[in-house]
């Protein structure tokens, strides 16, 4: 496990208030901040803009005086929308992920904000191959020295990706070293999740294409699932993340054999 240098101390004590407002949700299945004033010693502001950071991330449902549970399944945000969330905590997940590409590699990058980060991230490299779904990564990639291969198959506009069958047997026909992808949802009962059943298939044939997987998720990602299902948590190799685990998911994490890093 390992965790960039230069991480505030406020920073890390946000994540872990955050983790125990969730873990109060989940026993108690609502919440009422001035409760919460006594429970984590904090201020009623500071409680306010705790809240509103986690419905942002599509873990609670703020009411008046409090909070309740979500349940419902996360929707999804069109690609131009995602990369505008938690862009500081993307880079330093980006700049980790880069340091794992070596020149000659053969990568597969899926589509999403993330990976769309780490190809620019990359675009230095003079002998590598990438295998990807993604529009913009493929146009990201076109005036460089690496070699990409684009994967054919039907449009989800929303994510400017291809999906669907023609995507998957393409994949089928390559192998790969490595597998960079991002999810909307890490739900460590469901697993991986997107919220477009197709893209969700594609994405689990990329990573039957790759042998090694790497999850690039920031902290919003946690808690939430959608529609889709790519895979159970166990199926990643390397997770780089930027959220805090509680000693249980960390167990679970290490008894899944992941390798983490937070940064």
């Amino acid at each position: 496990m390992e965790q960039q240098k230069g991480t505030t101390e406020n920073v890390l004590f946000q994540e872990e208030r955050l983790g125990k407002i969730i873990a109060l949700l989940e026993k108690e299945g609502r919440l009422v901040t001035k409760d919460l004033v006594d429970t984590l010693g904090a201020t009623p502001v500071t409680l306010r803009k705790d809240l509103l950071l986690l419905e942002k991330r599509g873990l609670l449902k703020r009411t008046h005086g409090g909070a309740v549970k979500v349940k419902q399944l996360y929707p999804g945000l069109a690609l131009n929308e995602k990369e505008k969330i938690n862009l500081e905590e993307k880079m330093r997940i980006v700049r980790k992920a880069a340091a794992f590409i070596s020149e000659g590699d053969t990568i597969i990058l899926d589509a999403g904000s993330t990976t769309s980060l780490l190809a620019k991230e990359i675009k230095g490299f003079k002998r590598l191959v990438v295998i990807t779904n993604a529009l913009n990564i493929a146009t990201e990639l076109s005036n460089t020295s690496i070699e990409v291969i684009m994967v054919g198959g039907s449009l989800l506009k929303k994510a400017a990706t291809l999906v669907g069958p023609l995507a998957d047997e393409a994949l089928r026909r390559v192998s790969a070293d490595k597998l960079f992808m991002g999810v909307d949802g890490v739900d460590f009962r469901v697993g991986l999740t997107t919220p477009d059943i197709n893209e969700a298939k594609t994405s689990r044939v990329m990573m039957e294409a790759a042998g090694e997987v790497f999850l690039l998720v920031d902290s919003s990602k946690f808690g939430r699932r959608s529609l889709g299902v790519i895979s159970d948590v166990k199926h990643i190799d390397k997770l780089i993340t930027t959220k805090r685990f509680t000693d249980e998911e960390f167990r679970s994490l290490l008894t899944d054999k992941v390798e983490v890093y937070m940064v």
